[in-house]
């Protein structure tokens, strides 16, 4: 039997078989990525060897595939490590596309690497990937696609993934062209990671023998920041209010439903049939019960989730709200953008908008219920030493100064609005959360943000003195901690 690829690529569990024309058979034991009615991504076995295959499957799918395998080609062509490309042909009975890799032993992608790696590790892969990209570039090769996954760390060696993003050209890339690439890789790392900078633009420059100039540094420091935020706004405003590889979104006349895909219990697909009867349960803990927002905790087989709704108060405020954004979806959207963005914020689970045609009324954003004290109630916990509680007042600091960076304001930072998970800081409540341009008017609203913050403790010296300290220590004498008035 074939199996349904287009229904695989949006949703379904792994072990069937591809037949390939002329070739051994496929097995699929796991599918890595979906890319919804247009590609699988699957490890699995091969001809008595484990492989990685793209499966293209749609109209385009010649179009794709050809794109992929030039792309692989072109990288090995230039000795550049790449995984082998051990066959390209035709799916059988259907008009889909196979593309079939070698496996590499003992690896893992960057990101994944990234995010265990400690300080000086991090360092030193942030240079390997640099190096790699600046080999691209003299080879007259630009990899569009420079996501930290498409690396794979195998020992010493870094391999380069996706040949359909590699673009080619006749010629070694100029520095006009290659620093807005370069900036691409520099953009997936952490905002404070945008200090080492000038650092990294010299290792590039010396693995493509050319002298680091300030013009180089400025450019790539402000396409950096900008192309960072410009994927993180396209990820949390856009994609993920569409069917997409993390994302599945259902929607009729009078409902809009998107659920994050790595959410398919029975059990939770129990609360989005009908989240009012859940927040109604006698087991429903309210947290919060207020005309605007009804927010529960509820527990569905072995998991709690938070169900936050937005309520419709009367006839002049549904009317004021028929054309605007939920404040559902603002949440949705700004936690995603916070989890592109590297900032812990409560799991987002799903958004679920009830609707008239194109007309908003009440929306509902469901999320994972994260268990840990706010950041008050960490700080005045007796049974933590000094060293603990400065260790929280450093992190919450560096979490406000991320946010700084990046040119966020949270607008109602109230303790019981950073929570203090396993030691981490973690944000939640975000419906009034925006990303600004960084001008003189963000800094007056990041400067409320922490004054508003600071009034936590407004009756407990001590702690307010330590969380003044922090942050002082973290923003390094930056002038908005005038503004703010902390000096």
């Amino acid at each position: 039997m074939v199996p349904d690829l287009q229904q695989l690529s949006r949703e379904g569990g792994a072990g069937f078989r591809i037949a390939l024309v002329g070739m051994p058979e496929l097995t699929c034991a796991e599918i890595v990525r979906r890319i919804p009615g247009r590609r699988l991504v699957c490890r699995g076995t091969w001809d008595e060897q484990q492989v990685y295959a793209k499966l293209f499957i749609g109209d385009q799918a010649a179009r794709y595939a050809e794109r992929d395998a030039r792309g692989a080609k072109a990288l090995a062509e230039h000795l550049i490590a790449t995984p082998a490309l051990l066959h390209a042909g035709d799916i059988a009975g259907t008009l889909g596309k196979a593309l079939i890799y070698a496996a590499i032993p003992d690896s893992r992608n960057a990101e994944s690497a990234w995010e265990t790696a400690d300080h000086q590790q991090r360092s030193q892969l942030a240079a390997e990937l640099v190096r790699t990209v600046a080999s691209h570039h003299a080879a007259g090769l630009i990899q569009t696609d420079l996501y930290l996954r498409n690396f794979l760390c195998a020992g010493d060696t870094q391999f380069t993934l996706d040949g359909d993003g590699i673009r080619i050209y006749p010629k070694p890339i100029p520095w006009l062209r290659a620093m807005p690439n370069l900036a691409l890789l520099l953009s997936k790392f952490d905002v404070e990671d945008d200090s080492r900078i000038p650092e990294l633009l010299k290792i590039y420059a010396a693995q493509r023998n050319w002298s680091a100039t300030d013009e180089m540094q400025a450019v790539l420091k402000k396409q950096t920041g900008a192309i960072r935020l410009s994927i993180a706004r396209q990820y949390a405003q856009k994609k993920v209010l569409r069917d997409c590889t993390d994302v599945r979104v259902e929607q009729d006349f009078g409902c809009f439903t998107a659920v994050s895909r790595m959410q398919q219990s029975d059990a939770f697909t129990k609360v989005l049939a009908n989240p009012d009867a859940w927040l109604d349960r006698p087991d429903c803990r309210r947290l919060k019960n207020g005309n605007t927002c009804t927010v529960g905790l509820v527990t569905a087989g072995d998991k709690k989730f938070v169900i936050k709704r937005y309520n419709i108060k009367n006839l002049r405020h549904g009317v004021g709200r028929l054309w605007r954004p939920t404040r559902a979806g603002v949440s949705w959207s700004n936690a995603h953008l916070l989890r592109m963005l590297g900032i812990a914020t409560a799991p987002p689970l799903a958004l679920i908008e009830r609707r008239l045609g194109p007309l908003r009324r009440e929306g509902y954003f469901l999320a994972e219920y994260v268990d840990g004290p706010d950041i008050a109630e960490a700080l005045a916990d007796t049974s933590l030493d000094a060293r603990h509680k400065q260790e929280v007042a450093t992190k919450a600091a560096r979490l406000l100064y991320r946010l700084y960076l990046l040119g966020i304001e949270h607008g109602d930072f109230k303790a019981t609005n950073l929570k203090i998970v396993d030691g981490e800081p973690l944000l939640i409540d975000l419906d009034a959360m925006r990303l600004h341009r960084r001008t003189k008017w963000f800094e007056q609203r990041h400067a409320r943000d922490l004054r508003r913050l600071l009034k936590n403790w407004q009756h407990a010296p001590a702690t307010l003195e330590l969380m003044k300290n922090a942050i002082k220590a973290a923003y390094q004498g930056a002038l908005i901690l005038k503004t703010a008035g902390i000096d």
